[in-house]
């Protein structure tokens, strides 16, 4: 920039305005405002140093109640949620109140015409300065070594929430260039090209913003589009959040309804919406990807046009939406590995899109029908997806509490909103019914949609998944946009202005603080990143409206003002051009694509695998991780026997009723064995399928178990020696079970004399899990001790002692009766009376303090199969013991051998 322009920009914003009476009276609002804003938040922190105090939640209580509900427990915040919420009432509030009060006293007019005017509006424009500086320097809450459990693969590398953001990105890269150059240039273009010059009059001018504007948006918003669809889900983190949403849309679309049977989903009742679609095209992972991206393209569709409505300068209307697609949408996709996050985009993300298309049109014609049909899709919106559909919903109801507030005659039009609030209550209850007829007339079950706010009671209540907020956090900024926000409203409302820019700018920062609570219980940058998109829409509002108050006088604390907010919104137009190479890059997903060619055929193999032994509408189990579940449903149009599905178990209880259903129930189960080390908490389900179910095909991935034929006699043959220390006889009823359940977590220690024997008869057959063990207490701790285990794909058993293996064959397809008898320099096995093999010992086997185990030791080393009777005895057994006891077992499975 020369220094000629430098001058012409300072001209332009300090020379005084032709309006003295005017300007002063501008400056009288001005201070209003700050004065405004200042009590409020004063007064708020107030009263939160008071709460701070007073307050004392029971934490552990809250995590107790926790542990016993939710798997895996909670963190609770009570203090963060009360604070929250209390700031959502009280600041909108005081606003209102120090706006009315600071109006009236007249020292402001007495301050505006002093030089205090100046004082505080630098001092305003330093402490916004200050508080974005200060908002990204500050630590990266979940940064590596920053206190706090990193949450994704960014916080590894981010230590301030600068680095999170614009680390290696054009801003990280160029932050001098943008400060000193970048914006001023664009500054001038506004003071002196549209300011001075009145370029926006000028054809070529608009011609080419509007040209090169709408190819920007609509190559991002392709690019965006483009990027959302695929035929498989390649990053790991991007299978999760997608199978987060396609889960459910696989059962819905093979015929199951949601909120029966307990089939919740955390995002709602979008399934039973899309499945018309889907019954017509069918349904697989690219025509999903496809309807959310085309989801996604008319959300940032509808919020342009909002914007379009509302924004006169086109300048600011096109940096305005690049911020409201680059920060929310394409930030964490440019720094991260690829993730659509169907979740949000559009799932959540479309329902407040659409509310503020449907006021925007009601505005352009006040008709009846679009007053209804507005609140009828914004009530089927709350059953979508409650969380965004409830917050969209009341932020309708008080949109037109505001826009109507005033009759013609200028007093509160009480009849008319009272008649927004009834009927508005009363559409939601016949949405709410409605859908739970329809529900009955083409399932035969009544829905429960209490379960429908489950997700909400947990985040909300025993804080399972939160996250603290950090004092210092560049939510502040958002905060304070949505502060202005309301300030604008109460400003029109008192001067009972409200036209269709303020009650929109009611709406929007209405749904912001609503669209808030999703990162105050999840506070991690991302989640901040997310729910942004609103709020960069009212800050394009805002930030026009400013302008042309500048455009008619020249005070330079609005000048000011409108720098830093440039600064702000211009970002997001400099990254998407700096970072074009990324759109490619992430339409194409070459290097995921190759990366993941292995794991996708993985998947191909076991969908066809479920597709060949199992038919249409048949319900299974697909035990597997969690963001591979609804891969493996893909479309097939087969039901699972269990819901919710396990990418939404969250309650104790629901795992219970798993552990219940896989004894009582007789439906195959197709498991992936080797990824249920990565599912702890399914543990006992595994155990109860062990216990019930037995081995009958698969492969080197898949593995399916059919309910076990094969019946334990009610015969006792063990435990008729002295010295007894162990004696279990299982059997095939719920007490049975149960107890071959809790002795797969561990019995008790027990000391063995240096001469024991060990008798089980098991059936034996082939095995899903590596080192499937049938008695043992040898662990990963305590090496000591003696373990039986199956070697997966394999006729032999490997009989462990002190750590050491011995591989012996044993029978297969059949009962066996296996006893070893271990001495303080060998060992020998018995197989079915016969000794088979003996073996030396390098030292006598020591005592292991690790729990004894039936039909499991350690972690997901299951054995799949019946084990009628194990016996443990602090003496060797002699051969014509053995073999008695065969002679017992063989004549009554004599037509089972």
């Amino acid at each position: 920039m020369t220094m000629k322009e430098f001058k012409a920009l300072a001209k332009a914003a300090l020379v005084p305005h032709s309006n003295p009476i005017e300007s002063l009276q501008t400056k009288e609002k001005t201070l209003v405002w700050i004065f405004s804003i200042v009590c409020a938040l004063l007064g708020y922190a107030g009263i939160a140093v008071i709460i701070q105090n007073v307050y004392t939640p029971d934490i552990d209580s809250l995590k107790k109640t926790g542990e016993k509900l939710l798997i895996g427990g909670c963190r609770p915040e009570p203090m963060e949620a009360l604070l929250f919420r209390l700031a959502i009432i009280i600041i909108p509030l005081s606003l209102l109140g120090f706006y009315v009060l600071f109006s009236k006293i007249q020292i402001i007019k007495r301050l505006a015409r002093k030089p205090f005017f100046m004082l505080l509006s630098v001092l305003s424009v330093v402490f916004i300065i200050a508080m974005v500086y200060y908002d990204f320097v500050a630590k990266n809450p979940f940064g590596k070594g920053n206190g706090d459990i990193p949450q994704a693969h960014r916080d590894y590398m981010a230590v301030t929430n600068y680095d999170f953001y614009f680390a290696d990105l054009f801003l990280g890269n160029h932050l001098m260039l943008y400060s000193f150059v970048i914006t001023p240039l664009i500054c001038c273009l506004f003071f002196i090209g549209i300011k001075k010059y009145k370029w926006q009059n000028k054809k070529l001018f608009k011609t080419s913003t509007l040209i090169i504007g709408y190819a920007v948006l609509g190559g991002v918003i392709l690019s965006c589009v483009l990027m959302d669809i695929f035929y498989f889900p390649y990053q790991s983190e991007n299978k999760f959040d997608f199978n987060s949403v396609y889960y459910s849309m696989t059962q819905v679309y093979a015929g199951v309804p949601m909120l029966i049977d307990h089939f919740t989903s955390t995002y709602g009742l979008y399934p039973h919406f899309l499945n018309l679609v889907f019954q017509i095209t069918g349904l697989s992972i690219f025509k999903f990807s496809f309807v959310m991206a085309m989801l996604l393209a008319i959300s940032f569709v509808l919020n342009f046009y909002c914007l379009k409505q509302f924004v006169g300068n086109k300048v600011i209307l096109f940096l305005g939406m690049f911020s409201v697609i680059f920060f929310p949408f394409l930030n964490i996709k440019f720094v991260e590995r690829f993730d659509a996050n169907f979740a949000f985009f559009p799932i959540r993300y479309v329902i407040p899109s659409v509310l503020i298309f449907l006021v925007t049109i009601y505005f352009k014609k006040k008709s009846q029908f679009i007053y209804w049909v507005t609140f009828f899709i914004m009530a089927f919106f709350v059953l979508w997806n409650p969380e965004f559909g409830i917050v969209s919903y009341i932020s309708l109801l008080l949109f037109h509490t505001y826009s109507d507030f005033y009759n013609k005659e200028g007093k509160i039009n009480i009849k008319k909103i009272l008649t927004h609030w009834v009927g508005g209550i009363a559409i939601l209850v016949v949405i709410f019914y409605t859908y739970k007829l329809l529900i009955y007339v083409f399932y035969g079950s009544v829905p429960d949609l209490d379960l429908l706010w489950d997700s909400i009671f947990i985040y909300g209540k025993l804080g399972f998944g939160m996250l603290p907020m950090t004092l210092v956090h560049p939510w502040n900024l958002a905060a304070l946009t949505l502060i202005l926000g309301f300030l604008f409203s109460i400003a029109k409302w008192y001067k009972k202005e409200i036209g269709p820019k303020a009650s929109v700018v009611f709406l929007l920062s209405v749904l912001g603080v609503g669209i808030f609570f999703y990162f105050q219980g999840r506070s991690h940058n991302w989640n901040l990143a997310l729910s942004l998109g609103i709020s960069f829409m009212l800050l394009a509002i805002l930030g026009d409206e400013l302008w042309a108050i500048i455009k008619n006088r020249n005070i330079l604390f609005f000048s000011a003002l409108f720098i830093v907010f440039i600064y702000i919104i211009s970002i997001s137009l400099f990254e998407i051009v700096n970072n074009s190479d990324k759109f490619y890059e992430l339409v194409c997903q070459d290097k995921d694509k190759t990366e993941n060619a292995v794991e996708q055929k993985i998947i191909e193999y076991g969908k066809d695998f479920i597709a060949n032994n199992s038919g249409i509408n048949q319900k299974i189990y697909v035990l597997t991780l969690r963001k591979y579940q609804g891969l493996y449903f893909d479309g097939s149009k087969r039901r699972s026997a269990f819901n919710p599905g396990i990418i939404n178990l969250f309650f104790n209880s629901d795992l219970t009723r798993l552990e219940n259903q896989l004894m009582d129930s007789s439906f195959s189960v197709f498991i992936t064995p080797h990824t249920m080390q990565d599912l702890p908490f399914m543990s006992r389900s595994i155990a109860a399928m062990a216990a019930t179910y037995e081995y009958r095909k698969g492969n080197d991935f898949m593995m399916l178990v059919d309910k076990r034929g094969i019946r334990i006699p009610p015969n006792v043959f063990f435990g008729n020696h002295d010295e007894l220390v162990l004696h279990r006889k299982y059997s095939d009823n719920r007490i049975g079970v149960g107890e071959r359940m809790n002795d797969a977590f561990g019995i008790k220690p027990i000391t063995l004399n240096s001469d024991f024997s060990v008798e089980v008869l098991f059936n034996s057959n082939n095995q899903i899990f590596d080192l499937a063990t049938l008695i043992g207490n040898q662990g990963l701790v305590d090496a000591n001790g003696f373990a039986i285990s199956r070697v997966l794909n394999s006729a032999k058993c490997i009989f462990a002692i002190n750590g050491t293996g011995y591989l012996i064959q044993v029978p297969y397809g059949g009962w066996v009766y296996c006893v070893v008898n271990i001495f303080p320099d060998h060992f020998e096995v018995y197989i079915n009376g016969y000794r088979v093999c003996t073996h030396g010992l390098v030292k006598p086997m020591a005592n292991s303090s690790e729990n004894l185990c039936v039909g499991n030791l350690g972690y997901m080393h299951n054995y799949v199969g019946a084990i009628s009777e194990v016996a443990i005895t602090n003496k060797a057994l002699d051969s014509t013991q053995i073999g008695n006891t065969w002679n017992e077992i063989k004549n009554v499975f004599t037509d089972k051998r």
